[in-house]
């Protein structure tokens, strides 16, 4: 910074410059003793205290952008357990989705922020500063987070400085024998998916960026350790029945049978056997054969369409509903059940019974 006196005499003011020379050779510092660690936890001890330090942030983390699956997942953090989440919420999700840098002043202003982090982690973001990592073709490979920078807003330094520690770092991992030790410590981050229930229909499976899109994939994040029963409405052909899965594969009922039934498809005389069972020999040939509600007992059953069942079959569902058993065509005594329903329809309920009032979101 350049001032004259009154004698016209420039002073040059270097303290700015010093200061900057003096955070690229704590980078450079930084940077050379994370190459010459051996171990994870004295990485990640290394990058939380320093990179925290020079930054003046409360936290900060890496995330590694799992592109085939559309998730983040921590590799570093001050969380004891990895987090993973779909890459679609929150600001870092944002920053692996854009390539782009997102510096907020105030986190839960922001319309991208995923307040169920700091829900589920019990921290309170405040200034939020997220930064793209890139592979050396250029691919985004990861985001850099620093929370809650003391005594003010993070700078465009405090981004360049963040960028360079984390792209440092995915090196490292990427090209030495610290990718074997993460994926040891961590199986669960580099494990392919097995089964059906890990895999199938998680929210990956719902593609799209746009509000609606991300508002259905929150809801379903949200509503994931409850059994609650989901009534989901949409035209033909819009996915329901995929949310219906999404909504059972992320819900404690995950490992539990996943059972559907086209209501539109099922004729009037059927429903109840269908649905509920019917015992031997309640008429000639008949065997005795469970129905749905059985089969996905402690699991979940998706009554697709059920707006087009008679009020009458809809009442006798209801009723199960609420008593939590059937009675079997033919049967003597109800059969509990467990089962979580999720039902869905095209017709407008609103429309068709206007008296009622609904709750929509």
């Amino acid at each position: 910074m350049k001032v004259s006196d009154s004698n016209h005499t420039e002073v040059v003011d270097h303290s700015a410059d010093l200061q900057h020379v003096d955070k690229l050779r704590a980078v450079l510092n930084i940077c050379r003793r994370m190459t010459a660690i051996a171990d994870l936890p004295s990485l990640q001890a290394l990058i939380t205290r320093e990179a925290k330090e020079l930054l003046q942030a409360d936290r900060v983390s890496i995330f590694l952008f799992d592109r085939q699956n559309c998730e983040l997942w921590s590799a570093i953090s001050d969380e004891v357990t990895t987090m993973r989440f779909d890459a679609r919420l929150g600001i870092a999700g944002a920053v692996a989705m854009t390539d782009q840098t997102i510096n907020v002043a105030d986190a839960y202003e922001h319309p991208m922020f995923y307040k169920e982090v700091d829900v589920q982690t019990g921290y309170r973001t405040r200034s939020l500063l997220a930064v793209p990592i890139h592979s050396l073709d250029g691919a985004v490979i990861g985001v850099g987070e620093a929370t809650n920078k003391v005594g003010g807003l993070f700078t465009t330094e405090d981004a360049e400085i963040l960028g360079t520690l984390a792209a440092h770092l995915t090196d490292i991992i990427e090209n030495s024998p610290l990718a074997a030790e993460m994926k040891a410590q961590y199986p669960g981050l580099a494990a392919e998916p097995s089964t059906a229930w890990t895999s199938a229909f998680s929210t990956q499976k719902i593609v799209g960026m746009s509000h609606r899109t991300r508002s259905i994939i929150r809801l379903i994040d949200q509503i994931r350790p409850s059994s609650v029963d989901v009534l989901i409405h949409g035209e033909s052909g819009t996915g329901k029945e995929l949310i219906a899965k999404a909504l059972h594969f992320n819900s404690p009922r995950a490992k539990q049978p996943f059972v559907a039934l086209n209501c539109a498809a099922l004729p009037e005389t059927l429903v109840e056997p269908e649905l509920f069972g019917i015992e031997k020999g309640v008429a000639t040939g008949v065997e005795r054969r469970i129905g749905k509600f059985e089969a996905a007992h402690n699991g979940t059953l998706f009554l697709d369409e059920i707006g087009d069942l008679s009020l009458t079959a809809q009442a006798k569902i209801l009723r199960v509903i609420q008593e939590r058993s059937v009675d079997r065509v033919g049967g003597r005594s109800p059969v509990p059940i467990d089962v979580r329903i999720i039902a869905a329809t095209n017709r407008n309920l609103q429309t068709a019974m206007p008296d009622k009032q609904f709750i929509t979101g």
